[in-house]
């Protein structure tokens, strides 16, 4: 049944994802971090949904709504450059398109549809649009697995796809914390936007079961940096402070015995640690010796695992001997400058940090200003943004969907706040009556609700 489902709103999305290219977005997006396929069973789990309505949208995008792909700023020019390197590492490294070709095509088309989502934000609208799809997608999972945890039934990995693993999950969760906290009263003006909002707020709740059902030490570190954050933003900030660790003192004493000892073995001493964490330690070790072996080009995209025996001389394994599994580099950073060389890691650490600070120098400033609507947008994206950078340091998820589409719509920020200033400016000056105003119209987007002029 859930498959014939999939397949009907399939049939229905895909052609208007060519004759209005916005929606094309939508459904791409959604489908991106919701993962719905992965909810079937049955044909539906395996039809090329995404690459079908990625297509058609392209296609609309070129003949039914052309808007110019723009970099914008610095970091979305790192972000392209550095797709431009990781290429160029691959051919000189020797390519293995059995190996490579898959993780390769994915990533340009994860930034190309970036692109063009930068490239379709054409109002304020639109923004809010795309970042409820972002946080309803994930927010799905936040709500649903966290009350499967709470009535006892726990399940620590992910939907599919790069939100598999646990601890990408649990760091894609994390992730999403800001977007609901910050973001849910924005969502109000959207059709069926207050009980949007209210879901947020109860996914938003949720979310902290559902990170701790991961058992994931990366995703614990990163939440507790993002509800730092989020503490440090308000008007309050020690007794905000105070609260969350109060909060956080009395959920770690409610929460299963089991994950508090995983917990504890971030702060353990070196005889205390776990396999998993030695492990860790052995990988790192095993990407600086790649590193330093390889400094510009890297090792290639994706051939860690298969190249790891070949960098372990010298390194002792928590048994004590020299006989090594091979492990991925269990850290972003090292991931990609072991695979990709030195210019690819300067790059993507750039396109981070770069955007971190574009977002809290913009946030400042449109507070000050009649602009400051936007401020919940960059309190979201900023936090989101350093969370990831905090799991990272754990994960092996350099190239992940949410990061790359963050710098784009950072970028796009300033863009949609001129227009909306345009459009607020010409709608004062065309105001009719106050009761006309009060008068709601149909409309041909299938979003929001306008009123009549």
């Amino acid at each position: 049944m859930r498959d014939l489902v999939i397949f009907a709103v399939f049939v229905v999305i895909l052609p208007m994802s060519f004759t209005r290219p916005w929606v094309g977005l939508c459904a791409f997006s959604w489908l991106a971090y919701n993962r719905t396929q992965d909810l079937t069973w049955g044909f539906a789990r395996d039809l090329p949904i995404s690459q079908l309505i990625a297509i058609a949208m392209i296609l609309g995008w070129l003949t039914m709504e052309f808007h110019p792909i723009r970099l914008r700023t610095p970091m979305m020019k790192a972000m392209v450059l550095m797709l431009l390197w990781v290429l160029v590492s691959m051919f000189a490294t020797g390519l293995n398109w059995d190996l490579q070709g898959r993780r390769i095509t994915d990533l340009a088309k994860v930034i190309l549809v970036c692109l063009l989502s930068g490239a379709m934000l054409t109002s304020r609208h639109r923004l809010r649009v795309l970042m409820a799809i972002i946080a309803l997608g994930l927010g799905f999972y936040s709500a649903k697995n966290g009350i499967m945890y709470a009535l006892g039934s726990k399940s620590i990995a992910g939907p599919g796809g790069m939100l598999k693993d646990n601890n990408d999950f649990a760091l894609a969760m994390v992730m999403n914390v800001p977007l609901l906290y910050y973001l849910a009263d924005e969502m109000k003006p959207l059709k069926y936007g207050g009980f949007i909002c209210k879901y947020m707020k109860m996914a938003l709740c949720l979310s902290f079961l559902t990170i701790m059902s991961t058992d994931s030490r990366g995703g614990f570190l990163a939440l507790g940096v993002a509800m730092v954050m989020i503490a440090l933003k308000t008007r309050y900030k020690f007794p905000a402070i105070a609260s969350m660790v109060l909060v956080g003192v009395v959920g770690l004493a409610a929460a299963p015995e089991g994950y508090r000892e995983r917990i504890v073995t971030i702060f353990a001493g070196s005889s205390e640690m776990d396999e998993s964490v030695q492990g860790r330690l052995t990988s790192w070790q095993v990407a600086g010796n790649m590193i330093g072996s390889n400094p510009l080009m890297g090792i290639g995209m994706n051939k860690m695992v298969k190249e790891y025996n070949n960098y372990t001389e010298g390194i002792v394994n928590a048994q004590g001997t020299t006989d090594h599994f091979a492990r991925v580099a269990h850290n972003s950073y090292l991931q990609i400058w072991a695979e990709s060389g030195t210019p690819a890691y300067i790059l993507f650490m750039f396109m981070l940090v770069g955007t971190i600070v574009f977002l809290e120098v913009k946030g400042r400033q449109y507070k000050r200003s009649g602009d400051d609507w936007i401020v919940p947008y960059c309190n979201a994206i900023e936090v989101s943004l350093t969370s990831f950078m905090i799991g990272a340091a754990f994960l092996n998820r350099a190239h992940f969907d949410l990061i790359y589409q963050f710098v784009v719509i950072a970028g796009a920020l300033p863009v949609v706040v001129l227009i909306e200033r345009n459009s607020t400016a010409g709608q004062r000056r065309r105001a009719g009556p106050r009761i006309a105003q009060e008068v709601w119209v149909r409309h041909s987007d299938p979003f929001s609700r306008i009123g009549s002029r």
